[in-house]
Protein backbone atom coordinates (compact mmCIF):
# COMPACT_ATOMS: atom_id res chain seq x y z
CA UNK A 1 0.00 0.00 0.00
CA UNK A 2 3.17 1.94 0.79
CA UNK A 3 4.33 2.02 -2.59
CA UNK A 4 0.80 3.11 -4.33
CA UNK A 5 1.24 5.92 -2.07
CA UNK A 6 4.42 7.00 -3.36
CA UNK A 7 3.48 6.24 -7.01
CA UNK A 8 0.03 8.63 -6.52
CA UNK A 9 2.23 11.25 -4.97
CA UNK A 10 4.32 11.19 -8.03
CA UNK A 11 2.40 11.35 -10.45
CA UNK A 12 0.86 14.36 -8.96
CA UNK A 13 3.67 16.24 -8.19
CA UNK A 14 5.09 15.51 -12.01
CA UNK A 15 1.90 16.79 -13.59
CA UNK A 16 2.26 19.70 -11.33
CA UNK A 17 5.98 20.34 -12.56
CA UNK A 18 5.68 20.08 -16.07
CA UNK A 19 2.56 22.52 -15.42
CA UNK A 20 4.68 24.90 -13.85
CA UNK A 21 7.54 24.24 -16.94
CA UNK A 22 4.95 24.99 -19.75
CA UNK A 23 2.91 28.25 -17.73
CA UNK A 24 6.38 29.76 -16.96
CA UNK A 25 7.19 29.19 -20.98
CA UNK A 26 4.31 30.77 -22.09
CA UNK A 27 4.38 33.22 -19.66
CA UNK A 28 7.45 34.66 -21.57
CA UNK A 29 6.21 34.25 -25.06
CA UNK A 30 2.89 36.60 -24.04
CA UNK A 31 5.61 39.07 -22.89
CA UNK A 32 7.07 38.49 -26.82
CA UNK A 33 3.33 38.92 -27.87
CA UNK A 34 2.42 42.04 -26.07
CA UNK A 35 5.81 44.21 -27.47
CA UNK A 36 4.69 42.62 -30.98
CA UNK A 37 1.01 43.91 -30.47
CA UNK A 38 2.13 47.40 -30.36
CA UNK A 39 3.66 47.23 -34.04
CA UNK A 40 1.52 47.31 -36.44
CA UNK A 41 1.50 46.27 -40.25
CA UNK A 42 1.14 48.86 -43.21
CA UNK A 43 -1.58 47.68 -45.02
CA UNK A 44 -0.86 46.71 -48.26
CA UNK A 45 -3.46 48.14 -50.76
CA UNK A 46 -3.64 48.60 -54.86
CA UNK A 47 -3.15 52.09 -54.81
CA UNK A 48 0.68 51.80 -52.61
CA UNK A 49 1.50 48.24 -54.76
CA UNK A 50 5.06 48.37 -56.43
CA UNK A 51 4.18 48.64 -60.07
CA UNK A 52 6.60 45.25 -60.75
CA UNK A 53 4.72 43.13 -57.83
CA UNK A 54 4.17 41.74 -54.97
CA UNK A 55 7.84 39.94 -55.49
CA UNK A 56 9.46 42.59 -57.32
CA UNK A 57 8.84 40.78 -60.72
CA UNK A 58 5.56 39.81 -61.77
CA UNK A 59 3.08 38.73 -59.58
CA UNK A 60 3.42 35.18 -58.68
CA UNK A 61 0.67 32.77 -60.11
CA UNK A 62 -1.90 32.05 -57.18
CA UNK A 63 -3.83 28.63 -56.47
CA UNK A 64 -6.55 29.05 -54.49
CA UNK A 65 -7.58 25.67 -52.48
CA UNK A 66 -11.50 24.77 -51.39
CA UNK A 67 -11.46 21.17 -50.22
CA UNK A 68 -15.02 20.59 -49.44
CA UNK A 69 -17.35 17.92 -48.14
CA UNK A 70 -20.88 18.12 -47.69
CA UNK A 71 -20.88 21.72 -47.04
CA UNK A 72 -24.06 22.96 -48.28
CA UNK A 73 -24.78 25.28 -45.39
CA UNK A 74 -21.19 27.85 -46.25
CA UNK A 75 -19.86 26.49 -49.86
CA UNK A 76 -21.82 28.82 -51.47
CA UNK A 77 -20.17 32.11 -49.58
CA UNK A 78 -16.80 30.68 -49.56
CA UNK A 79 -16.47 30.30 -53.53
CA UNK A 80 -18.14 33.82 -53.95
CA UNK A 81 -15.72 35.23 -51.14
CA UNK A 82 -12.79 33.93 -52.71
CA UNK A 83 -13.61 34.80 -56.38
CA UNK A 84 -13.90 38.36 -55.10
CA UNK A 85 -10.15 38.54 -53.94
CA UNK A 86 -8.39 41.14 -55.79
CA UNK A 87 -5.20 39.96 -57.49
CA UNK A 88 -4.30 40.16 -61.31
CA UNK A 89 -7.10 37.71 -62.65
CA UNK A 90 -4.58 35.72 -65.16
CA UNK A 91 -2.27 35.61 -62.29
CA UNK A 92 -5.05 33.42 -59.99
CA UNK A 93 -6.95 30.34 -60.76
CA UNK A 94 -9.68 28.76 -57.90
CA UNK A 95 -9.68 25.03 -57.65
CA UNK A 96 -12.97 23.93 -55.59
CA UNK A 97 -11.88 20.44 -54.50
CA UNK A 98 -15.01 18.24 -54.28
CA UNK A 99 -15.66 15.21 -51.90
CA UNK A 100 -19.41 15.85 -51.07
CA UNK A 101 -22.02 12.82 -50.97
CA UNK A 102 -24.50 15.34 -51.07
CA UNK A 103 -26.10 18.43 -52.54
CA UNK A 104 -23.38 20.27 -51.89
CA UNK A 105 -21.86 19.31 -55.28
CA UNK A 106 -24.61 20.68 -57.40
CA UNK A 107 -24.40 23.94 -55.18
CA UNK A 108 -20.62 23.62 -56.09
CA UNK A 109 -21.25 22.82 -59.60
CA UNK A 110 -23.76 26.10 -60.32
CA UNK A 111 -21.66 28.17 -58.08
CA UNK A 112 -18.57 27.95 -60.23
CA UNK A 113 -21.05 28.03 -63.63
CA UNK A 114 -21.88 31.66 -62.30
CA UNK A 115 -18.38 32.72 -61.56
CA UNK A 116 -16.92 31.16 -64.95
CA UNK A 117 -19.73 32.90 -67.21
CA UNK A 118 -18.22 36.12 -65.45
CA UNK A 119 -14.72 35.21 -66.38
CA UNK A 120 -12.37 33.37 -63.38
CA UNK A 121 -10.72 31.29 -64.35
CA UNK A 122 -12.41 28.73 -61.75
CA UNK A 123 -12.80 24.76 -61.76
CA UNK A 124 -14.40 21.94 -59.85
CA UNK A 125 -12.51 19.19 -59.20
CA UNK A 126 -14.06 15.76 -58.24
CA UNK A 127 -12.22 12.21 -56.92
CA UNK A 128 -13.43 8.49 -57.23
CA UNK A 129 -13.80 8.16 -53.69
CA UNK A 130 -12.63 9.98 -50.43
CA UNK A 131 -9.25 8.17 -50.05
CA UNK A 132 -6.73 10.21 -47.65
CA UNK A 133 -9.57 12.28 -46.92
CA UNK A 134 -8.94 15.98 -46.35
CA UNK A 135 -4.96 15.41 -47.30
CA UNK A 136 -5.89 13.29 -49.77
CA UNK A 137 -8.37 15.58 -51.27
CA UNK A 138 -5.32 18.65 -51.16
CA UNK A 139 -3.03 16.29 -52.92
CA UNK A 140 -5.60 15.52 -55.61
CA UNK A 141 -5.49 19.07 -55.76
CA UNK A 142 -1.83 19.83 -56.12
CA UNK A 143 -1.82 17.79 -59.41
CA UNK A 144 -3.99 19.66 -61.27
CA UNK A 145 -2.86 23.38 -59.30
CA UNK A 146 -0.79 25.44 -61.70
CA UNK A 147 0.70 28.32 -59.53
CA UNK A 148 3.56 28.91 -57.40
CA UNK A 149 1.83 29.24 -54.35
CA UNK A 150 -1.25 27.31 -52.71
CA UNK A 151 -3.91 29.13 -50.80
CA UNK A 152 -6.27 27.52 -48.80
CA UNK A 153 -9.43 28.27 -46.91
CA UNK A 154 -11.87 25.35 -45.06
CA UNK A 155 -15.24 25.28 -46.35
CA UNK A 156 -16.39 27.67 -43.73
CA UNK A 157 -14.12 30.51 -43.82
CA UNK A 158 -14.47 33.94 -45.43
CA UNK A 159 -10.86 35.85 -46.31
CA UNK A 160 -11.15 39.42 -46.76
CA UNK A 161 -10.76 41.07 -50.34
CA UNK A 162 -6.98 42.71 -50.04
CA UNK A 163 -5.90 39.02 -48.83
CA UNK A 164 -3.43 38.25 -51.49
CA UNK A 165 -2.39 41.88 -51.84
CA UNK A 166 -1.47 41.94 -48.33
CA UNK A 167 0.24 38.69 -47.70
CA UNK A 168 2.00 38.25 -50.75
CA UNK A 169 4.81 40.94 -50.42
CA UNK A 170 6.14 38.43 -47.33
CA UNK A 171 7.36 35.74 -50.23
CA UNK A 172 9.82 38.15 -50.94
CA UNK A 173 12.11 35.87 -48.56
CA UNK A 174 12.72 33.15 -50.62
CA UNK A 175 12.83 30.62 -47.51
CA UNK A 176 10.01 31.88 -46.25
CA UNK A 177 7.88 27.92 -46.54
CA UNK A 178 4.36 28.82 -45.63
CA UNK A 179 2.02 31.87 -44.05
CA UNK A 180 -0.47 31.42 -41.36
CA UNK A 181 -2.70 34.52 -40.93
CA UNK A 182 -5.88 35.22 -38.59
CA UNK A 183 -8.75 33.84 -37.51
CA UNK A 184 -12.18 35.82 -36.10
CA UNK A 185 -14.83 33.62 -35.65
CA UNK A 186 -18.63 35.05 -36.56
CA UNK A 187 -20.80 33.37 -34.03
CA UNK A 188 -18.64 34.10 -31.00
CA UNK A 189 -20.84 35.77 -29.04
CA UNK A 190 -23.89 32.67 -29.70
CA UNK A 191 -22.89 31.12 -26.04
CA UNK A 192 -21.04 30.65 -23.75
CA UNK A 193 -19.39 27.63 -25.79
CA UNK A 194 -18.84 29.48 -28.47
CA UNK A 195 -17.12 32.27 -26.42
CA UNK A 196 -15.25 29.65 -24.68
CA UNK A 197 -14.04 28.91 -28.08
CA UNK A 198 -13.14 31.75 -29.27
CA UNK A 199 -10.96 32.98 -26.17
CA UNK A 200 -9.44 29.78 -26.36
CA UNK A 201 -8.61 30.12 -30.21
CA UNK A 202 -7.57 33.81 -29.51
CA UNK A 203 -5.00 32.85 -26.97
CA UNK A 204 -3.57 30.07 -29.34
CA UNK A 205 -3.72 33.14 -31.89
CA UNK A 206 -2.09 35.51 -29.59
CA UNK A 207 0.61 33.43 -28.24
CA UNK A 208 1.81 32.13 -32.03
CA UNK A 209 2.45 35.82 -32.89
CA UNK A 210 5.15 35.07 -30.05
CA UNK A 211 6.82 32.48 -30.78
CA UNK A 212 6.30 33.81 -34.64
CA UNK A 213 8.86 37.22 -33.13
CA UNK A 214 10.85 35.32 -31.34
CA UNK A 215 11.31 32.42 -33.97
CA UNK A 216 10.44 29.47 -32.29
CA UNK A 217 8.13 26.54 -33.19
CA UNK A 218 4.54 26.98 -33.77
CA UNK A 219 1.56 24.87 -34.80
CA UNK A 220 -0.27 25.55 -38.26
CA UNK A 221 -4.20 25.98 -38.17
CA UNK A 222 -4.01 24.76 -41.55
CA UNK A 223 -6.21 26.93 -43.39
CA UNK A 224 -6.35 30.86 -43.91
CA UNK A 225 -2.61 30.59 -44.95
CA UNK A 226 -0.24 30.28 -48.16
CA UNK A 227 2.30 27.55 -48.78
CA UNK A 228 5.30 27.92 -51.59
CA UNK A 229 4.78 25.43 -54.27
CA UNK A 230 8.30 24.15 -53.55
CA UNK A 231 8.05 23.87 -49.82
CA UNK A 232 5.21 21.84 -50.69
CA UNK A 233 6.97 19.38 -53.26
CA UNK A 234 10.00 19.02 -51.13
CA UNK A 235 7.97 17.80 -47.43
CA UNK A 236 6.27 14.99 -50.15
CA UNK A 237 3.08 17.21 -49.51
CA UNK A 238 0.26 16.51 -46.91
CA UNK A 239 0.10 12.59 -45.42
CA UNK A 240 -3.03 11.10 -44.45
CA UNK A 241 -1.56 9.16 -41.83
CA UNK A 242 -2.81 11.88 -39.04
CA UNK A 243 -5.96 13.39 -39.05
CA UNK A 244 -3.96 16.94 -38.31
CA UNK A 245 -2.64 16.80 -41.43
CA UNK A 246 -2.17 20.70 -41.28
CA UNK A 247 0.09 20.43 -38.38
CA UNK A 248 1.99 17.46 -39.53
CA UNK A 249 3.17 19.57 -42.45
CA UNK A 250 3.99 22.77 -40.70
CA UNK A 251 6.26 20.30 -38.55
CA UNK A 252 7.98 19.17 -41.54
CA UNK A 253 8.30 22.00 -42.69
CA UNK A 254 10.00 23.48 -39.30
CA UNK A 255 12.20 20.78 -39.20
CA UNK A 256 14.01 21.79 -42.62
CA UNK A 257 15.22 24.58 -43.96
CA UNK A 258 11.85 26.58 -44.28
CA UNK A 259 10.61 29.25 -42.22
CA UNK A 260 7.01 30.58 -41.31
CA UNK A 261 5.29 33.72 -41.01
CA UNK A 262 2.24 34.85 -38.89
CA UNK A 263 -0.29 37.69 -40.00
CA UNK A 264 -1.88 38.74 -36.97
CA UNK A 265 -4.04 41.74 -38.76
CA UNK A 266 -4.88 39.54 -41.70
CA UNK A 267 -8.10 38.23 -40.51
CA UNK A 268 -10.69 35.54 -42.54
CA UNK A 269 -14.11 35.19 -40.84
CA UNK A 270 -15.26 31.64 -39.32
CA UNK A 271 -17.57 29.88 -37.67
CA UNK A 272 -17.18 27.83 -34.54
CA UNK A 273 -19.08 24.75 -33.61
CA UNK A 274 -22.29 25.66 -31.16
CA UNK A 275 -23.63 21.91 -30.61
CA UNK A 276 -21.57 20.39 -27.62
CA UNK A 277 -21.56 17.31 -29.84
CA UNK A 278 -20.09 18.77 -32.62
CA UNK A 279 -17.32 20.58 -30.18
CA UNK A 280 -17.07 16.67 -28.46
CA UNK A 281 -16.19 15.32 -31.98
CA UNK A 282 -13.76 18.02 -32.79
CA UNK A 283 -11.74 18.18 -29.98
CA UNK A 284 -10.93 14.15 -29.62
CA UNK A 285 -9.72 14.46 -33.41
CA UNK A 286 -7.78 17.34 -33.01
CA UNK A 287 -6.43 15.83 -29.46
CA UNK A 288 -5.72 12.45 -31.44
CA UNK A 289 -4.00 14.28 -34.27
CA UNK A 290 -2.07 16.63 -32.05
CA UNK A 291 -0.44 13.93 -29.90
CA UNK A 292 -0.08 11.66 -32.77
CA UNK A 293 1.85 14.33 -34.37
CA UNK A 294 3.83 14.74 -31.55
CA UNK A 295 5.28 11.43 -30.80
CA UNK A 296 5.65 10.95 -34.55
CA UNK A 297 7.94 14.16 -34.70
CA UNK A 298 9.59 14.20 -31.52
CA UNK A 299 12.90 12.20 -32.56
CA UNK A 300 12.90 15.16 -35.35
CA UNK A 301 12.93 17.53 -32.80
CA UNK A 302 15.64 15.89 -30.64
CA UNK A 303 17.77 15.90 -33.48
CA UNK A 304 17.31 19.59 -34.79
CA UNK A 305 19.85 22.08 -33.67
CA UNK A 306 18.48 24.91 -31.66
CA UNK A 307 19.16 26.95 -27.96
CA UNK A 308 17.85 25.09 -25.13
CA UNK A 309 15.54 27.81 -24.94
CA UNK A 310 13.87 27.28 -27.77
CA UNK A 311 13.82 23.61 -27.78
CA UNK A 312 12.14 24.03 -24.34
CA UNK A 313 9.32 25.88 -26.62
CA UNK A 314 9.16 23.48 -29.19
CA UNK A 315 8.27 20.39 -26.43
CA UNK A 316 6.18 22.77 -24.82
CA UNK A 317 4.32 23.35 -27.85
CA UNK A 318 4.63 20.02 -29.36
CA UNK A 319 3.40 18.35 -26.01
CA UNK A 320 1.06 20.59 -24.17
CA UNK A 321 -1.96 18.54 -25.93
CA UNK A 322 -0.35 15.86 -24.02
CA UNK A 323 -0.17 17.73 -21.02
CA UNK A 324 -3.89 18.52 -21.30
CA UNK A 325 -4.24 14.87 -21.30
CA UNK A 326 -3.14 14.28 -18.31
CA UNK A 327 -5.43 16.84 -16.29
CA UNK A 328 -7.88 14.00 -17.10
CA UNK A 329 -5.83 11.72 -14.97
CA UNK A 330 -5.44 14.40 -12.48
CA UNK A 331 -9.49 14.00 -11.97
CA UNK A 332 -9.31 10.11 -11.87
CA UNK A 333 -6.68 10.79 -9.14
CA UNK A 334 -8.74 12.98 -6.93
CA UNK A 335 -10.25 9.27 -5.46
CA UNK A 336 -7.23 7.79 -4.63
CA UNK A 337 -5.50 10.79 -3.74
CA UNK A 338 -8.09 11.04 -0.45
CA UNK A 339 -6.39 7.78 0.15
CA UNK A 340 -3.11 7.16 -0.90
CA UNK A 341 -1.72 10.76 0.52
CA UNK A 342 -0.85 12.26 3.64
CA UNK A 343 -2.13 15.86 3.00
CA UNK A 344 -0.07 16.63 6.42
CA UNK A 345 3.39 16.31 4.35
CA UNK A 346 4.53 19.51 3.44
CA UNK A 347 5.50 18.15 -0.16
CA UNK A 348 1.82 17.77 -1.36
CA UNK A 349 0.17 20.55 0.27
CA UNK A 350 3.65 22.71 -1.44
CA UNK A 351 2.41 20.83 -4.93
CA UNK A 352 -1.23 21.35 -4.21
CA UNK A 353 -1.19 24.94 -3.64
CA UNK A 354 1.14 25.55 -6.35
CA UNK A 355 -1.03 23.89 -8.66
CA UNK A 356 -4.16 26.13 -7.61
CA UNK A 357 -1.48 29.00 -8.31
CA UNK A 358 -0.39 28.12 -11.80
CA UNK A 359 -3.78 27.54 -13.31
CA UNK A 360 -4.91 30.67 -11.79
CA UNK A 361 -1.84 32.17 -13.02
CA UNK A 362 -2.72 30.48 -16.64
CA UNK A 363 -6.20 31.27 -16.89
CA UNK A 364 -5.59 35.17 -16.27
CA UNK A 365 -3.18 35.06 -18.91
CA UNK A 366 -4.90 33.31 -21.03
CA UNK A 367 -8.05 35.81 -20.69
CA UNK A 368 -5.49 38.77 -21.40
CA UNK A 369 -4.20 37.26 -23.81
CA UNK A 370 -7.63 36.31 -25.76
CA UNK A 371 -8.88 39.69 -24.92
CA UNK A 372 -6.41 41.46 -27.05
CA UNK A 373 -6.47 39.27 -29.89
CA UNK A 374 -10.08 39.78 -29.98
CA UNK A 375 -10.02 43.74 -28.85
CA UNK A 376 -13.67 43.71 -27.93
CA UNK A 377 -15.60 46.55 -26.85
CA UNK A 378 -16.99 45.13 -23.30
CA UNK A 379 -15.74 45.91 -20.32
CA UNK A 380 -17.08 43.28 -17.88
CA UNK A 381 -16.94 43.74 -13.97
CA UNK A 382 -14.19 42.54 -11.77
CA UNK A 383 -16.67 40.10 -10.27
CA UNK A 384 -18.16 38.75 -13.91
CA UNK A 385 -14.39 38.34 -15.56
CA UNK A 386 -13.63 36.03 -12.71
CA UNK A 387 -16.49 33.97 -12.64
CA UNK A 388 -16.48 33.97 -16.41
CA UNK A 389 -12.58 33.08 -15.29
CA UNK A 390 -13.57 30.17 -13.53
CA UNK A 391 -16.26 28.38 -15.89
CA UNK A 392 -13.28 29.18 -18.53
CA UNK A 393 -10.96 26.70 -16.26
CA UNK A 394 -13.86 24.63 -15.79
CA UNK A 395 -14.27 23.36 -19.48
CA UNK A 396 -10.85 22.50 -19.87
CA UNK A 397 -11.76 19.58 -18.03
CA UNK A 398 -14.00 17.77 -19.78
CA UNK A 399 -11.63 18.95 -23.05
CA UNK A 400 -8.37 17.24 -20.84
CA UNK A 401 -11.04 14.03 -21.12
CA UNK A 402 -11.44 14.41 -25.10
CA UNK A 403 -7.76 14.81 -25.74
CA UNK A 404 -6.96 11.64 -23.26
CA UNK A 405 -9.36 9.57 -25.35
CA UNK A 406 -7.97 10.90 -28.81
CA UNK A 407 -3.98 10.33 -27.15
CA UNK A 408 -5.66 6.59 -26.10
CA UNK A 409 -6.69 6.14 -29.41
CA UNK A 410 -3.67 7.10 -31.05
CA UNK A 411 -1.56 4.80 -29.60
CA UNK A 412 -4.03 2.37 -30.54
CA UNK A 413 -3.43 2.85 -34.05
CA UNK A 414 -6.74 4.61 -34.94
CA UNK A 415 -4.87 7.88 -37.30
CA UNK A 416 -7.51 8.45 -40.21
CA UNK A 417 -10.80 8.09 -38.81
CA UNK A 418 -11.89 11.69 -39.45
CA UNK A 419 -15.58 12.86 -39.23
CA UNK A 420 -16.13 16.92 -40.63
CA UNK A 421 -17.38 19.27 -38.14
CA UNK A 422 -21.14 20.38 -38.59
CA UNK A 423 -21.22 24.78 -39.07
CA UNK A 424 -22.72 26.39 -36.95
CA UNK A 425 -26.59 25.95 -35.68
CA UNK A 426 -27.37 25.19 -39.15
CA UNK A 427 -26.05 21.65 -39.15
CA UNK A 428 -27.44 20.99 -35.73
CA UNK A 429 -29.26 17.39 -37.07
CA UNK A 430 -26.34 16.00 -38.97
CA UNK A 431 -25.90 12.21 -38.03
CA UNK A 432 -23.12 11.88 -35.44
CA UNK A 433 -20.35 9.38 -35.29
CA UNK A 434 -20.13 6.66 -32.94
CA UNK A 435 -17.20 8.43 -30.73
CA UNK A 436 -19.62 10.93 -29.66
CA UNK A 437 -21.96 8.60 -27.40
CA UNK A 438 -18.70 7.18 -25.94
CA UNK A 439 -17.22 10.37 -25.14
CA UNK A 440 -21.05 11.67 -23.79
CA UNK A 441 -20.85 8.29 -21.19
CA UNK A 442 -17.67 8.89 -20.28
CA UNK A 443 -19.03 12.65 -19.50
CA UNK A 444 -21.72 11.12 -17.04
CA UNK A 445 -18.92 8.49 -15.35
CA UNK A 446 -16.44 11.38 -14.67
CA UNK A 447 -19.22 13.34 -12.99
CA UNK A 448 -20.33 11.21 -10.65
CA UNK A 449 -16.74 10.13 -9.84
CA UNK A 450 -15.71 13.77 -9.34
CA UNK A 451 -19.19 13.97 -7.28
CA UNK A 452 -18.35 11.15 -5.29
CA UNK A 453 -14.46 12.12 -4.66
CA UNK A 454 -15.93 15.48 -3.61
CA UNK A 455 -18.19 14.17 -0.54
CA UNK A 456 -15.48 12.43 0.17
CA UNK A 457 -12.53 14.92 0.34
CA UNK A 458 -15.08 17.41 2.59
CA UNK A 459 -15.48 14.02 5.13
CA UNK A 460 -12.17 13.36 5.36
CA UNK A 461 -11.04 16.82 5.55
CA UNK A 462 -8.63 16.86 2.55
CA UNK A 463 -9.65 20.29 1.50
CA UNK A 464 -6.60 20.74 -0.73
CA UNK A 465 -8.76 18.78 -3.31
CA UNK A 466 -12.16 20.06 -2.97
CA UNK A 467 -11.02 22.72 -5.86
CA UNK A 468 -10.02 20.08 -8.57
CA UNK A 469 -12.91 17.75 -7.43
CA UNK A 470 -15.59 20.87 -7.61
CA UNK A 471 -13.93 22.46 -11.08
CA UNK A 472 -14.44 18.86 -12.60
CA UNK A 473 -17.95 19.10 -11.14
CA UNK A 474 -18.84 22.21 -12.49
CA UNK A 475 -17.03 21.57 -16.11
CA UNK A 476 -18.82 17.95 -16.54
CA UNK A 477 -21.81 19.27 -15.44
CA UNK A 478 -21.77 22.31 -18.31
CA UNK A 479 -21.49 19.76 -20.76
CA UNK A 480 -23.97 17.70 -19.64
CA UNK A 481 -26.71 19.79 -19.55
CA UNK A 482 -25.71 20.99 -23.02
CA UNK A 483 -26.29 17.61 -23.87
CA UNK A 484 -29.54 17.36 -22.72
CA UNK A 485 -30.66 20.65 -24.26
CA UNK A 486 -29.40 19.28 -27.52
CA UNK A 487 -31.35 16.07 -27.14
CA UNK A 488 -34.34 17.91 -26.56
CA UNK A 489 -33.96 20.22 -29.57
CA UNK A 490 -33.24 17.58 -31.67
CA UNK A 491 -36.22 15.29 -30.61
CA UNK A 492 -38.34 18.61 -31.80
CA UNK A 493 -36.87 18.83 -35.15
Amino acid sequence: MIWLSYLATAAFILIVLSLGVYVALEMRILRISRKTERRRLTPLTEGTRPEQGALGGLDPHVSVLLPIHNEAAVVERLIDAVCALRYPPQRLEVLVLDDSTDHTSALARDCVERHERRGVNIRLLRRQDRSGFKAGNLMHGLKSATGAFFVIFDADFVPPRDFLLRCMPCFDDPALGYLQTAIGYENSNASFLTRFQAMEMGHQQYLTAGLSADGSMASLSGSSCIWRRTCVQELGGWTSDTVTEDVDLGYRAQFGDWKYAYLRDVVSMSILPEAISTFRIQRERWGRGLIHSAFLHVRKMARQRMPMLKRLHAVAMMFSSVLLASMYVLVLLGLPLNYLVNFDRIEVQAGAVMLFALVTLWSLATTLGARRRARPSDRPSVAATLWYNYLYIAMFVPMAWYYFVGGVRALLGVHGDFHRTPKGDVERGTALPPINRTLMVGEAFTFGYASVALVQAVRDGNYFLLPLDLTACVGFGMVLYWSWQEARLRQRR
